[in-house]
């Protein structure tokens, strides 16, 4: 068997002869290396993406010699091969190499080589797209008890750092995990905003939460955060109940709002709105609740909201009770999103062989005409008044 190990010179009568061997790697214009059979090169070659730290690792056959080390070297699509910064002389099977990647949306080669002395061995290469693979990191969590609720302050994944893989932190949506701290409880999955609200609590009882950062429209799912655990406080006897029940009756734009009557006292309420928007920014909007019209102290259990919603936007409604000084908590809060459509008015008149159908546009009525905020369609169905008719039907568009 011919040495594996040796030199050639690159002399012109060489390079032919050692570019057809497949075991030689030219490299540079003074020498060749010829490449080692006797060493395994690394296979299972892996990059983990999470957020913008860059994990390369592998698998090798002979992990008990300690005398082997690892070099990788990385290019862009359009570059030369670098070497990766911390993935030099490795004596372990996977290195960090986050400082060598800054563009994020570009295709990157890398491939990795064992070494022992001067032998090498063949290379093993991988190729991938960092915002294709890349994998979001657990959010920040802050966790607060107050009035028998728990409060939840979310930071997103990679705030307050300079490089980001995920840019527009509005992009994420949050699901919580929590359960009571026992051993028999089945945990609850809740779909939460960067600051909300755990209601419907048991008092003096501990609970715990974990809280993962999705991007709905990548069909990327987060790392679960680490698990918060908090207990609740008791309520207080003499504190106002807050109203229960709290419903949206919607039909068209005409909104309603009712809940139970639940106090043996006279009480007056309060119903806020909240814009949807508000609970998806950073900043604290709890100064940013508005009264509804006509529905500030009022003594009855409902109140018509239509004149402060308009048809695009999502919004949070809630309600407090008041006696005198006695104030309750705010209730839960219930969101309302403004797309329940009614049915059309419909007036019928007939001829010898046919019926004239006029359709107005549902809401028309109450001057809120949906036909303002859709382009709408309708399905007519008609029968001969038997028992024996087939329902036949066609499609208008206005």
């Amino acid at each position: 068997m011919e040495d594996t190990n040796q030199h050639y010179s690159c002399s012109r009568g060489n390079v032919g002869l050692l570019q057809r061997n497949p075991r030689v790697i030219l490299c540079g214009e003074v020498f060749v290396v010829i490449v080692s059979q006797n060493i395994l090169y690394p296979q299972n070659v892996q990059v983990d993406v999470v957020n913008t730290n860059f994990t390369l690792r592998w698998s090798w056959g002979s992990e008990n010699d300690f005398s082997v080390t690892f070099s990788d070297f990385g290019k862009e699509e359009t570059t030369d091969w670098k070497e990766l910064s911390g993935c030099q002389n490795v004596t372990v099977t996977e290195c960090d190499f986050s400082s060598a990647m800054t563009a994020y949306l570009d295709s990157y080669n890398v491939r990795i080589r064992a070494e022992r002395g001067e032998e090498k061995s063949l290379w093993s290469t991988i190729s991938f797209i960092p915002d294709l693979i890349a994998k979001i990191g657990p959010p920040g969590v802050q966790l607060e008890s107050i009035d028998g609720v728990v409060k939840i302050n979310i930071s997103p994944p990679e705030e307050n750092q300079n490089r980001k893989m995920w840019r527009n932190d509005k992009r994420f949506t949050y699901n919580a995990m929590f359960w009571e701290n026992s051993s028999n409880t089945e945990p609850k999955s809740k779909t939460i905003n960067r600051r909300d609200t755990i209601y419907d609590l048991a008092p003096k009882t501990t609970y715990c939460l974990k809280v993962q950062a999705r991007i709905i429209s990548e069909r990327k799912v987060g790392s679960f955060s680490p698990v918060y655990c908090i207990k609740t406080t008791d309520k207080a006897w003499n504190v106002l109940p807050y109203p229960m029940n709290v419903e949206v009756h919607a039909l068209n734009m005409k909104f309603l709002l009712s809940w139970d009557n639940q106090y043996d006292q006279n009480v007056s309420f309060t119903v806020q709105y909240l814009s949807g928007y508000l609970k998806r920014l950073p900043e604290d909007y709890s100064d940013k609740w508005i009264t509804v019209s006509g529905c500030e102290n009022i003594t009855t259990t409902q109140c018509d909201f239509s004149s402060d919603i308009v048809i695009s936007g999502i919004y949070f409604l809630r309600v407090q009770a008041m006696n005198g000084y006695n104030k309750s908590r705010w209730s839960n809060e219930i969101k309302v999103d403004p797309y329940e459509i009614g049915p059309p008015s419909v007036t019928v008149s007939s001829s010898k062989d046919s019926l004239r159908i006029h359709l107005t546009p549902p809401g028309e009525s109450e001057n809120k005409s949906m036909s303002e905020f859709y382009d709408l369609s309708y399905r007519v169905l008609y029968w001969k008044n038997s028992s024996d008719t087939e329902v036949k039907n066609f499609f208008k568009l206005l």
